[in-house]
């Protein structure tokens, strides 16, 4: 069932570079929810109110050219309302190449038309599936629309370990049997859940138990493996719990440790002080929630972040950039954050082609059953980027299928 949102919607700006009614421009766009599934159900994490569970759905979106070109993206965590459906109506008309600002071949940023429209946080991500098109006008890979490639393979780490001993009600050994798993799959890092004293485990039994995670995680995958931990907030107003735990868990490296509380120059500052009493130098990473990039700068100015994390779906590809070449000065990485979303993974994975400092990415192991991605390679812990224009997918058979279940919303 399709419902029909717009018709002859025009181009608010003229376009730029070629004749009037040479290039292809985008006549229609689409958004259709669309099913997909992780590699193995996923527990729940310090907020979450239930297990996530095995099965997922996004908002796969199309654009399509004159020409027939079909470009494809996905939409951010939050469904567009009105403002940000009458943003889409703009863009019927356009030419996706002169959204961009270029220096020779190359993308140098956004034109002056549409920077303000396109950087917006309600409309970031729609440029995933814009440099989807470019990149299949100009029959090149994304990456190499912005700059030549600076690594063949890209270090990935399961993001998917969630607190499976509390749904399962079993003990820490249960997190590590799961890990053990994941070290099978062939990945070189994982990132466990931690913070079960916000809900799941109220009170010292919760950091005990976090403490437990990460030694039988250790245990479990052995030392030549990267290992993450991430708390979502779930120490918010402990400090003295915050430093227990990463005092207790020093020996068993962790590689960062993610949004132990809510970020502040004042708390991070104490906990650093706190860890170098005892010479613990496990590193801080944080800020997927940040939609301005410039303000992870007084953090890493501090020396308080060797890690950021801007999220994919949300920020878009140029915004994740941007954040690395800020990042750079300071010897920071960048780790961009992405949830259910296997396209997220894949323009992470561009990124990283590009940015020295953005060496790894995080695998959510997700997989959008509209897409095909089999041109994408996953060996020995590392992906491959193809070299197919765009982001090198295609729809699967089962999207017109997913057509005719699901309300399909039409911008023409």
């Amino acid at each position: 069932m399709k419902s029909s949102l717009a018709v002859g919607a025009a181009s608010l700006w003229p376009l730029r570079g070629h004749a009037a009614g040479t290039a292809p421009v985008i006549s229609k766009i689409t958004i259709l929810p669309v099913p997909g599934e992780f590699a193995r159900p996923v527990a729940m994490n310090a907020y979450d109110k239930q297990s996530v569970g095995k099965n997922g759905a996004i908002r796969l979106v199309r654009a399509i050219l004159s020409d027939g070109t079909v470009g494809l993206g996905v939409e951010g965590y939050v469904p567009i309302k009105d403002a940000g459906l009458q943003f889409l109506k703009t863009m019927i008309g356009v030419n996706p190449e002169d959204v961009f600002r270029w220096d020779g071949d190359r993308i140098a940023g956004h034109s002056d038309a549409f920077a303000a429209q396109i950087q917006d946080e309600k409309n970031c991500w729609f440029e995933m599936v814009l440099l989807d098109l470019v990149g299949k006008l100009r029959n090149r890979p994304v990456y190499d629309l912005f700059g030549p490639s600076i690594r063949e393979s890209i270090d990935a780490y399961d993001g998917s370990l969630y607190f499976v001993d509390v749904a399962s009600g079993k003990g820490a050994d249960e997190v590590g049997r799961v890990a053990k798993q994941i070290r099978d799959d062939g990945y070189r890092g994982l990132k466990i859940k931690i913070g079960r004293p916000w809900k799941w485990m109220p009170g010292e039994a919760g950091v005990a138990r976090d403490i437990e995670v990460v030694i039988a995680t250790r245990e479990a995958v052995g030392a030549n493996m990267n290992l993450m931990a991430d708390a979502n907030n779930g120490y918010e107003g402990k400090m003295d719990w915050a430093v227990r735990l990463l005092k207790e868990c020093s020996p068993y490296r962790l590689t960062w440790i993610e949004e132990i509380f809510p970020e502040t120059i004042e708390d991070y500052t104490r906990l650093h002080h706190e860890l170098q009493e005892i010479n613990a130098d496990t590193a801080v990473a944080d800020g997927e929630s940040v939609r301005d990039m410039d303000s992870y700068t007084p953090f890493m100015s501090a020396g308080l972040y060797r890690y950021i994390q801007p999220d994919m779906r949300t920020c878009g590809f140029s915004k994740i950039l941007y954040a690395a070449k800020l990042a750079a000065p300071y010897r920071v990485n960048v780790a961009p954050h992405n949830w259910m979303s296997e396209m997220g993974k894949l323009a992470c994975l561009h990124a990283s082609k590009i940015c020295r400092n953005i060496p790894v990415v995080e695998d959510d192991r997700y997989h959008d059953f509209a897409l095909d991605t089999s041109a994408y390679a996953f060996r020995n812990g590392q992906w491959l980027v193809p070299q197919r224009p765009g982001w090198g997918i295609d729809l699967s058979p089962d999207y017109e299928l997913f057509s005719r279940l699901n309300q399909e919303i039409v911008i023409a």
